[in-house]
């Protein structure tokens, strides 16, 4: 057990035998829960209704790997997206949100990461309009819709935002996840990732109901990382100062006498005060239902001048406008302002905070924003004029609508025809003012307005036919689909501004702009039976042919632009056998075992990448490839579900997915293509190249309790996934993930290798520090230097006497060994109480932000409070190296010196609520009253040093997972809310 971290609430690294044995323990102690007299217990549904591809089925009697949750399970989750209402929740459903940023995108892999290049976030249904989870615009526009550039090696460290962000989480009825791609292959080429379907509320026959919901919540940065006061600050300049060849400085000749300055972290984060209100009207009549409701949501960011504010509009109406015909729609639309601060890069504002000198202040006596003194060569500036000069806003409107018909033909037969359209009109502004601080200044104001319009239809007419006859029954399925996208984007760029308080593009005194336009089209067809016989033996074969415009229609006679993928799955319901008749309902009720196999596809990237393309000067800037196709993945699945003492449901999966052929675009050397197109050059072709698998298993325990005044439901869902590559190109050995911490050239952070999962971190074994000159004997050298005392000592890994790149090696892995999530709700007469843990075990963490933070390599920097205890002959025991004068030294190289331990266990939720007694409430003219308090974030058991072992992916780059280079920290915050219903 380590010492708890000092600003953490508590920092325990617990070994993974230990993890798993706690966690198991939990939900099974439930069956020694309390037992009243009067057992008035009721059995766990398991004939609940799922929506499966093109249709519903009851839980019973699906056949794949389905998760679902519903609305009451994510009442007391209240987040701004849906994405990252699902964390924890579901089994083999990993979200880790990888900014505390409002608005920013979050990572969803459903069993893992299935593709190098090209996405790996599933497909959204949202009342049947087909949503990507592209956060990044690369499989359309290839273009970020907020910020210039969302790679990790340029300077902008621009932050993805979520695709749905404009769906208000209250209008949810229900969430159903297709894991195995015997469910998924329904959805052919955009099912390789999962599909997640989400189903909105809906109005119910009975009196009119007017619902209001409005909490307000207050929000902080939890946690706060040492870093140097004044006095500390002064004694390391003086250290430096001969050095780097300097005098110290006068103001520092005694440190003593100097107070903290200021405390940078303290001025960029804030108390963020947010709110949000949602009133629905609903109900029905005859034969109508509908469902009518308005959300406002102004949610601030934890760092000043951040924050997003929404507006949302929903309408779902259903008629059955004659005996055989039923009609409906399902409207939404949506408004949102965000504002950004550039973060997650070497320039971003947390670096700008964490490692500006104390020594300067925030204001000068004038009141104007105060710089480095001249002469100081600093690349750092004053953070809250970043923060408050710059502007950095994102406007998005957003329209998804769906309307559909149905009718009764014969009987059995069903005939259905929907039509859906989904928009989105986007425009970031981006302005730095010119300014002149003395040392530091910016000459020429720069603004950018990037548009983006982004629109796609989707039409589906599809057959129905459910027959029963003796103990058969079969529901027949065939269709087609067809969906038609459009998008253009225009970016222009301003320079030289008479004023900083007015930017528009026609006052700017030189100007550019450039743009594209575009289209993709897919084209389907689809077909499922599913049968069973008796309740007890149950198939399920699906087959789907996508033809996409994203491949050569030319080569090889167009074959390669259509894929086919077939799914089959079945079950046996064991419990329906006479022999198990003898076990008593009450003990054993259900008892199924499932098998399936499937095959999908991913035709994910951007566009015409078969032919070559080109430049805005008319210039080449690809290479071709008319023999591109689909990315493949199959997958195996072998279930079983339990429900013991009609309380107790357990599903246990084991999954074997493996895709091939993987849209990647292989880095060749520049003396192959001339460097990237930017630079004259001709960028790689995209191939179809590797192999991958996962592996893992599910499982998921709920047990449910209920008694005179007190229910109990209890849910435990653990993952465990494994993934290696097994292939790659001929020739090519590993497949690099770049980092840019230095603002010059990037630096290698992860490789892919065969037989390691994607993105291993990868740099230099260290071996302690070079302490006494007998350490220094025999010394190899360092990257053609010899090693001085004080220096890094690296393990010679390949034994050629010498430390260069060939002694790189794997030095962490950013995925975890299991994740679990665990959630207790209790219901006692008017109260409620409900507590939701999350976490991981197993994972490493790549913390530049500590490499930054202890480097002691430049002037006029600041440190982290551990960067003082560094090397010197009167400390030779320091946990640091010597200070050196250079940030491209040998000591400061990405190695395992600065890979932590990611593990945590995280109480992400709780909530306590009172519901008014009926008889009061109705003396006021409610319905119902219920009034709730939630913390969310509470506290987080981690031995990780950083502000949040939650990193995730950068911008859902898969190759740079778990790498912390200045993360937007995830708050703590505390919310108080109202249900209202009339």
């Amino acid at each position: 057990m380590r010492k708890l971290n000092q600003n953490a609430a508590s920092s325990i690294h617990l070994n993974k035998a230990a993890w798993f044995f706690a966690l198991s323990l939990l939900p099974f102690g439930a069956l020694q829960a309390q037992k009243t007299k009067k057992d008035s217990l009721k059995e766990t549904s398991i004939d609940e209704v799922v929506v499966i591809g093109y249709g519903t089925q009851k839980r019973s009697d699906v056949n794949s790997a389905v998760s679902s949750i519903k609305a009451k399970d994510l009442a007391d989750v209240k987040q701004v997206s849906v994405d990252q209402m699902l964390q924890g929740k579901l089994a083999g459903v990993a979200v880790t949100v990888s900014s505390g940023q409002p608005g920013s995108a979050v990572s969803v892999k459903v069993r893992g990461t299935t593709s190098l290049g090209g996405i790996n976030q599933p497909l959204y249904i949202i009342d049947g309009v087909p949503i990507s989870g592209d956060a990044t615009g690369y499989s359309t526009t290839g273009r970020p819709i907020a910020g210039n550039d969302l790679s990790s090696t340029g300077g902008s460290g621009s932050v993805a935002v979520s695709p749905i962000s404009f769906l208000n989480p209250n209008d949810i009825e229900s969430i159903d996840v297709l894991k195995d791609a015997s469910a998924t292959a329904i959805y052919g080429s955009r099912g390789a990732n999962g599909v997640v379907i989400v189903t909105t509320k809906s109005g119910k026959k009975g009196a009119g109901k007017i619902s209001y919901e409005g909490f307000t919540s207050i929000a902080s940065n939890y946690k706060y990382l040492d870093v140097l006061n004044l006095q500390q600050y002064a004694k390391l300049q003086n250290a430096m100062a001969p050095i780097f060849g300097t005098q110290i400085r006068p103001e520092f000749a005694h440190p003593e006498l100097l107070g903290n300055g200021t405390d940078w972290q303290r001025t960029i984060y804030q108390k963020a005060i947010s709110q949000s209100h949602q009133v629905s009207f609903s109900g029905g009549k005859d034969d109508t239902t509908y469902y009518l409701s308005t959300g406002y949501t102004d949610q601030q960011g934890t760092i000043i001048n951040t924050g997003l504010k929404r507006y949302t509009l929903r309408l779902n109406l259903n008629t059955k406008l004659k005996p055989w015909l039923k009609v409906g729609a399902n409207l939404s639309g949506g408004v949102s302002n965000e504002r950004f601060t550039v973060n997650q890069s070497y320039t971003g504002l947390i670096s700008n905070t964490l490692l500006q000198a104390p020594d300067l202040p925030v204001y000068n006596a004038d009141g104007t924003y105060a710089s480095p003194p001249a002469g100081q060569n600093v690349n750092y500036f004053n953070p809250v004029a970043e923060a408050l000069t710059k502007v950095n806003k994102l406007v998005r409107k957003n329209f998804l609508g769906n309307i559909y018909a149905e009718a009764d033909i014969v009987k059995g037969l069903k005939y259905r025809v929907e039509l859906s359209a989904n928009t989105e009109n986007s425009t970031n502004t981006e302005f730095w003012p010119a300014f002149n601080r003395g040392s530091q200044s910016n000459d020429i104001a720069d603004l950018w307005v990037r548009d983006n319009e982004w629109y796609s239809t989707n039409i589906k007419n599809f057959l129905t036919y459910d027959k029963s006859f003796g103990q058969h029954k079969f529901t027949l399925l065939v269709g087609q689909e067809a969906l038609d996208s459009h998008w253009k984007w225009q970016n222009a760029q301003g320079q030289g501004f008479k004023s900083n308080d007015i930017y528009n593009m026609n006052l700017a005194e030189d100007t550019n702009v450039i743009g594209s336009n575009d289209s993709a089209s897919l084209l389907s067809y689809f077909a499922r039976l599913i049968y069973d016989f008796n309740n007890r033996y149950s198939i399920n074969a699906s087959i789907r042919s996508d033809r996409s415009s994203k491949f050569d229609p030319t080569n090889n006679g167009g074959k390669n632009q259509t894929g086919y993928f077939p799914g089959i799955s079945g079950s046996w319901r064991v419990t329906n056998e006479s022999f198990m008749q003898w076990i008593p309902q009450n003990v054993v009720s259900n008892l199924k075992f499932r098998a399936g196999y499937g095959e999908t596809g991913n035709q994910q990237i951007p566009n015409n990448r078969y032919a070559a393309l080109l430049t805005q000067y008319n210039l080449a800037s690809n290479l071709p490839n008319p023999d591109l196709k689909w990315e493949t993945m199959k997958q195996t699945n072998f279930g079983a579900d339990l429900t013991l003492f009609k309380r107790l449901n357990i599903v246990f999966d084991w999954f074997d997915k493996t895709s091939s052929g993987f849209l990647f675009s292989v880095p060749l050397p520049d003396y192959l293509t001339g460097g990237s197109s930017q630079y004259g050059g001709i960028d790689a072709p995209f191939s179809n190249l590797g192999r991958m698998k996962n592996r893992g298993i599910e499982i998921s325990v709920n047990y449910e309790t209920r008694g005179e005044g007190l229910n109990w439901t209890t849910n435990l869902v653990f993952t465990r996934n494994r993934n290696t590559v097994e292939e790659l190109a001929n020739g090519l050995s590993d497949i690099n993930g770049m980092v840019n911490i230095n603002g010059y050239q990037p630096m290698v952070a992860t490789n892919t290798l065969i037989g390691q999962a994607v993105g291993t971190f990868w740099g230099l074994k260290s071996e302690g520090l070079y302490r006494t000159s007998a350490d220094l004997q025999n010394a190899p050298s360092v990257y053609g230097a010899t090693p001085v005392l004080g220096d890094v000592k690296y393990a010679d890994t390949n034994g050629d006497g010498k430390i260069d790149d060939l002694d790189k090696t794997i030095i962490g892995n950013p995925n975890p060994d299991f994740t679990f999530g665990f959630t207790n709700t209790f219901k006692y007469k008017s109260l409620d109480l409900s507590f939701f843990f999350t976490g991981t075990v197993g994972n490493d963490i790549l913390n530049l932000t500590k490499r930054n933070g202890t480097q002691n390599a430049m002037m006029y920097q600041n440190q982290l409070v551990e960067a003082l205890d560094y090397w010197t002959s009167e400390n030779p025991n320091a946990s640091q190296p010597r200070l050196i004068n250079s940030i491209s030294h040998p000591n400061i190289m990405i190695s395992d010196r600065y890979v932590e331990k990611g593990d945590y266990l995280r109480l992400q939720n709780i909530t306590l609520g009172y519901t008014l007694p009926g008889n009061f409430a109705s003396q006021i003219g409610l319905s119902r009253m219920r009034v709730y308090a939630t913390a969310q974030n509470l506290f987080t058991i981690t031995s990780y040093s950083g502000y949040d072992p939650e990193i995730g992916d950068f911008n859902q780059n898969v190759l740079l997972s778990g790498i912390d280079n200045g993360r937007y920290p995830t708050p703590r915050t505390f919310i108080f809310g109202v249900n209202l219903e009339f």
